[in-house]
């Protein structure tokens, strides 16, 4: 299973940086995780003041989908 976390910058601070975790992960493949991980970009580019600088999906061992841990 993947979980997918996006890194995100403000642009009024681009020193000032933080990690989104996906609530409605794990998914089974790699790409339904890269997947998801535009469907974020997509949202934060709509916030003012915030820009995502990268993901990363993760491979962990949870063998429930929709189960965060």
């Amino acid at each position: 299973m993947f979980e997918v976390f996006v890194l995100v910058c403000l642009a009024s601070d681009p020193n000032t940086c933080f990690e989104i975790e996906d609530t409605r992960g794990p998914y089974e493949t790699r790409n339904q995780c890269i997947a998801r991980s535009e469907e974020m970009r997509e949202f934060i580019n709509e916030m003012p003041d915030h820009t995502p600088q990268a993901y990363k999906c993760v491979h962990n061992e949870i063998k429930t989908p929709g189960v965060a841990t």
